[in-house]
């Protein structure tokens, strides 16, 4: 399973929902993963924070020994029909999030996200929320 940087974001943030929804994982010994899209966004918000010191400490936590799963090739593929499909069809979806659903379908995994709707509607993506 990889996560969106939603659910990292909310497990920063001591949501509920979303750290129930880790050790549920945990139990069922599903390990959760991440995309270097992901990293890209977490350091934007760092970077645009006024606690850069307190938000890369969160992040650092969060992070941890989390498996990283690459933009590469066949993920730019993938997230560039995914983008275009969108378009042509009168619906938005932003480039991250296109591309957090390449990597997701090259790696036959499930994305892990609060934000269902930002990843509706793309075929052989398995979307769960928390």
């Amino acid at each position: 399973m990889i996560a969106d940087t939603t659910y990292l974001i909310d497990v920063m943030r001591g949501d509920c929902s979303a750290i129930e929804k880790g050790e549920d994982l945990e139990k069922d010994g599903v390990q959760v993963n991440i995309t270097t899209v992901s990293i890209f966004e977490l350091y934007v918000g760092l970077n645009l924070s006024t606690r850069p010191i307190e938000e890369k400490n969160k992040i650092d936590i969060v992070l941890g020994n989390i498996v990283v799963h690459n933009f590469d090739f066949d993920s730019a593929r993938e997230a560039g029909e995914i983008f275009a499909d969108k378009k042509r069809r009168g619906l938005t979806i932003d480039p991250e999030d296109a591309m957090i659903a390449g990597i997701c379908i090259t790696n036959e995994e499930t994305i892990l996200t609060r934000n269902v709707n930002h990843f509706s509607n793309i075929g052989r993506l398995t979307v769960e929320s928390y």
